[in-house]
């Protein structure tokens, strides 16, 4: 088995800022026949998290990882970098889990945002970390106190982070176009590519992880008692299979019916002026309003705006994932929202930009199980665009359940596949699509101080997916 050089090309603004810096001899391509103990699929922060935990804790495991680009060439390099727990998402916790659980998951959330920061410090990884918190915000009176549930039901448990914000203070933080909000001061924002990046350098140097980047999955076959994972140009001979592709994962029938394919569209402006770029908030404060169809922002350390709204894409069969990923078509829509929120930078040519699939669980929490009908491979999906700090999480559960051990990992309330029902294609798309243009027309009319018709607001409650 050799291996060849490759590059990457046309990455997200993040990743290209990544790769930049390292040396460009880095990236091969699997060719041959290999074997490992565990072969991971994906190299974002899930696989990768997967093969560290799964090193740490068997350091004889010969663990290989192939990846269809370069690790960060997926959702781990694309999006806003917003490093966060799952407080917020209580209400489903506990829907989910039961109380007692829930907070235990939660708890584990925040642990998992001190282990990402921790790691990155110990091991050297300058990921541009800013830890100034996140904000939970109000933009239109109709969102106003959308946290007020999950702060009922969070009151008095041990690790609760919120502190509710009145608006003067929220517009001192955030931008003057907010009404209101929660701040969580344990969040922080960080250049996610470089975390990717830094986790890869990390498993190849420290633990002897082997990575075959610009090796795409082509299926995976039982043969006796190993899993062999074939490439265009090779195989890998495994004991074990873990896919980490999240959003790619709806190639698989059974799990495309858990979950519904959406996009973000992000955009980043230039460099700009400490004055301009005060119009955004605090330095390295995450900001998100409460809108259905979130929209989020946040500074990086070399003075840019990042700005980016969920929901604007819908998913077909299959084809979501790679369907919806790439530049922004039409930018009408994060346009009017950017120039709405942050009217200190209305009409800032945007940079670059680009859009990035996410799946959304109908909890809108991620799982992790066996993949059926395959007894050595298992999979994660669903983290519904909240990653970043749960991935490491995902890492554990997975690394649980390859090894087959009995603790809380492996048989925690993400390890059960979401309840609820989709409807088949092609009606879950077509009629996606309509409850998407009324969930905007909704959107644009109560931002405009009106009340939307009846019509919209009952298509608009068909959505079948939360946030909280």
């Amino acid at each position: 088995m050799d291996a060849t050089s490759v590059t990457v090309t046309r990455p997200s603004p993040w990743l290209a800022e990544a790769l930049a810096v390292e040396p460009p001899t880095q990236g091969t391509a699997l060719r041959g026949r290999t074997t490992a103990d565990v072969c991971i699929v994906g190299g974002g922060y899930t696989g990768l998290w997967t093969a560290l935990e799964l090193k740490i804790r068997r350091p004889d495991l010969d663990v290989c990882l192939v990846e269809a680009g370069v690790c960060g060439s997926g959702a781990s390099g694309t999006n806003a970098g917003m490093l966060m727990n799952l407080w917020p998402k209580f209400p489903s916790l506990e829907a989910l889990a039961g109380r007692t659980e829930a907070t235990w998951l939660a708890q584990q959330s925040s642990n998992a945002v001190e282990d990402v920061i921790g790691f990155c410090r110990d091991h050297g990884i300058e990921a541009h970390i800013e830890r100034r918190g996140w904000l939970w915000a109000s933009s239109s009176p109709a969102q106003d106190g959308a946290w007020t549930e999950s702060l009922n039901l969070v009151e008095g448990l041990d690790g609760t982070p919120f502190r509710v914000l009145d608006g003067d203070t929220a517009r001192a933080l955030g931008s003057t176009a907010l009404r209101g909000g929660v701040l969580d001061p344990t969040s922080a924002t960080l250049q996610p590519a470089l975390l990717v990046r830094g986790l890869r350098r990390v498993a190849v140097e420290r633990y002897g992880v082997r990575i075959y980047e610009h090796t795409p999955m082509r299926a995976t076959e039982e043969r006796g008692n190993r899993t062999h994972v074939v490439t265009p140009h090779g195989r890998v001979e495994a004991g074990a299979v873990v896919l980490a592709i999240n959003a790619w994962m709806s190639a698989f029938a059974h799990v495309r019916r858990t979950m519904v394919m959406s996009a973000s569209d992000n955009a980043i402006t230039r460099p700009l002026p400490a004055e301009l770029l005060a119009g955004a908030g605090d330095p390295g404060l995450g900001v998100s309003d409460s809108t259905r169809m979130l929209n989020y922002w946040r500074t990086t350390r070399d003075g840019r705006v990042v700005f980016g709204k969920g929901g604007v894409g819908l998913g077909f069969r299959q084809h979501g994932a790679r369907s919806m990923f790439g530049p922004v078509r039409r930018d009408a829509i994060i346009r009017r929202e950017f120039d709405r929120l942050l009217p200190a930078l209305a009409g800032e040519d945007f940079a670059a930009t680009w859009r990035a699939p996410v799946e959304y669980t109908l909890t809108s929490l991620p799982y992790f199980r066996q993949l059926p009908g395959r007894s050595r491979v298992w999979f994660g999906t669903g983290y519904s665009g909240d990653g970043v700090g749960p991935s490491r999480m995902g890492g554990r559960i997975l690394a649980s359940l390859v090894l087959g051990e009995d603790d809380e990992w492996s048989n925690c309330a993400f390890t059960q596949p979401p309840r609820g029902w989709l409807p088949p294609e092609p009606f879950r798309f077509l009629g996606g699509q309509v409850v998407k243009h009324a969930m905007i027309s909704k959107e644009r009319a109560e931002n405009d101080g009106r009340t939307p018709g009846s019509v919209v607001g009952a298509l608009s409650r068909l959505d079948p997916t939360t946030w909280v």
